[in-house]
């Protein structure tokens, strides 16, 4: 189960009342259940369509019809588990494609913001906790949340291997199962870009309810003016976005919807060439890639000193702060 100081964030996705731990279970006051597997609360509501497979399968999961088997699997601590082997081409991006089955250590980027200091962080769109470990090496209590089961038994267990106090709940960024502002802070990365605009707009929204006045959120998000960005819309005929697949959002939109969202917000630049890759897993790329990193790490430095460029990065920021009473 996850810590006493999780469990008294969470909340009921329906309507946000308070759980009650009722053996292997939870529920709210008005009989909504959630069942907690191999200690991960699937925190999921079950009367709407999801954005992603993975929740239906977490769903399945929860009923007891799909088989844990091959997700629970225990791996050897001195190993990068399977799930992370697989899945690292999605999780990390075009640049670790070379990496599938290879990876020699976790993936575990810098966190971008300041020392936590023992604040609440929710990691959304956490998958395997790359940056869920990030977040607590800087300090935070971090909460991952997915809809994926299969890919927050990894998460627990590489936290485990690394000996990083972290908690996991599977839940969905739109309706995120936790009290109205419990939250110090709130990170997103490469994750709600694949959401279509309005479903983006309802988690920023849930960003914007959970955190608390002062809280600080920081989204990453694709820039649609950048170079890699505008090759790739083109590469799909400029179509809307289907599925899973990447939204493409300006930099004045990303402006727009965090601050109607949580409160005042600004935009900055991560990176370009790519949306995934960062500077302390360079190490682990091949030496063309490596280049592109560090040198992707500079133009940004430069880009946020000066703010025409930002219009040119692929990877952008978006920073909000919540507002505090009137």
């Amino acid at each position: 189960m996850v810590s006493d100081r999780t469990f008294a964030l969470l909340a009921c996705p329906y309507d946000q009342r308070p759980l009650i731990a009722t053996g292997a279970s939870l529920a709210c006051g008005e009989g909504h259940h959630y069942e907690i597997i191999e200690g991960v609360p699937i925190l999921l509501r079950d009367d709407i369509a999801h954005t992603h497979w993975a929740a239906d399968l977490s769903l399945q999961a929860a009923r007891g019809r799909a088989a844990l088997d091959n997700w629970a699997d225990a791996e050897p601590m001195d190993r990068v588990h399977r799930y992370v082997q697989e899945a690292i081409g999605g999780t990390g991006g075009n640049m670790y494609r070379s990496l599938i089955g290879r990876l020699p250590r976790y993936p575990i980027p810098d966190f971008p913001l300041d020392p936590g200091h023992g604040r609440t962080l929710i990691d959304i769109g956490s998958n395997w906790g790359r940056w869920t470990v990030a977040a607590a090496r800087r300090g935070y209590h971090a909460v991952g949340v997915d809809p994926s089961l299969e890919a927050l038994l990894a998460a627990r267990q590489v936290a485990r291997q690394l000996n990083v106090a972290a908690d996991f709940i599977v839940a969905d960024a739109r309706h995120l199962p936790f009290r109205t502002a419990s939250a110090d802070a709130a990170f997103s990365y490469s994750v709600i870009q694949h959401l279509s605009k309005d479903d983006a707009r309802q988690a920023a929204a849930e960003i914007g309810r959970t955190l608390v006045p002062g809280g600080r959120s920081l989204v990453q998000m694709p820039n649609m003016f950048g170079v890699r960005c505008l090759f790739h819309q083109a590469a799909r005929g400029f179509r809307e976005a289907r599925d899973f697949e990447v939204r493409y959002w300006s930099p004045r939109e990303l402006e727009r919807t965090f601050e109607q969202a949580v409160g005042p917000a600004r935009v900055s630049v991560d990176g370009f060439f790519s949306l995934n890759a960062q500077p302390a897993e360079a190490d682990l790329l091949p030496w063309r890639y490596r280049t592109l990193v560090h040198l992707s790490a500079a133009l940004a430095r430069i880009a946020n000193k000066v703010p025409p460029l930002i219009n040119l990065a692929d990877s952008l920021y978006v920073t909000a702060e919540r507002r505090g009473p009137s």
